[in-house]
């Protein structure tokens, strides 16, 4: 499974995917190759684009798309085959959405995008992902970290322990992020993601996980 793998804007500011690495995974290419799934938190283009999408799609027929509406109508001028795409259509407050797709139970939410109120409008879906009985994998997208998004969701978030969340780096840098990653989402373990290139003195000279550097490795225990 790959989350938020095609994009070509870092506004100035984020890591983009090496060209060796991009074209890795659109040749298959261990350890990019037999993906299940691609999934998308959000539509937009520090996260997703459509064109790489649509091509890796039409190479692996295989593989499938799970992403917001709002990703899935971006993808109409190209073609994709529909049973490759799995849309989840969230209003904000909706209760969670879930479907199973290729064997796996796939659990979308949608939480603000960060800035809230601001990109009110904006699809952002945190996707939790069950493999088997004994693993799951939560990814944020760039959820907005203001408690009073969580609270209401206590259930979905008790109903089973996450083993690994991907939240965005700004949860570690306030203490209401860092509370509702460690007192409210029911999580083992936190890697963040999205680190800008220059990583923040604070999160540095932290103990808290994250991915930084293109291609780095990090073990789920």
């Amino acid at each position: 499974m790959l989350f938020d793998p095609f994009f070509h804007n870092d506004f100035g500011i984020y890591q983009l995917v090496p060209e060796a690495m991009h074209s890795a995974i659109m040749a298959g290419a261990p350890p990019y190759d037999n993906i299940d799934a691609i999934v998308i938190s959000h539509a937009h283009e520090d996260h997703f684009s459509a064109y790489d999408v649509a091509e890796y799609l039409s190479k692996f027929p295989d593989t499938v798309l799970v992403a917001p509406q709002q990703a899935i109508d971006m993808l109409k001028e190209y073609r994709v085959p529909k049973q490759q795409l799995h849309a989840f259509n969230l209003d904000f407050k909706a209760a969670p959405e879930q479907q199973f797709i290729k064997g796996m139970q796939i659990s979308a939410l949608r939480i603000p995008h960060a800035g809230w109120p601001g990109r009110k409008d904006v699809q952002n879906l945190i996707f939790r992902v069950q493999l088997g009985d004994n693993f799951s994998a939560m990814h944020m997208g760039d959820a907005d970290p203001d408690d009073s998004h969580y609270l209401p969701y206590e259930a979905f978030w008790q109903e089973q322990m996450t083993s690994v969340n991907f939240p965005p780096y700004w949860f570690f840098m306030s203490a209401e992020g860092r509370d509702i990653l460690y007192e409210i989402l029911n999580v083992k373990k936190h890697i963040g993601v999205h680190v800008p290139k220059q990583v923040p003195k604070y999160l540095k000279d932290s103990d808290y996980r994250y991915f930084s550097t293109p291609g780095e490795v990090q073990s789920i225990e």
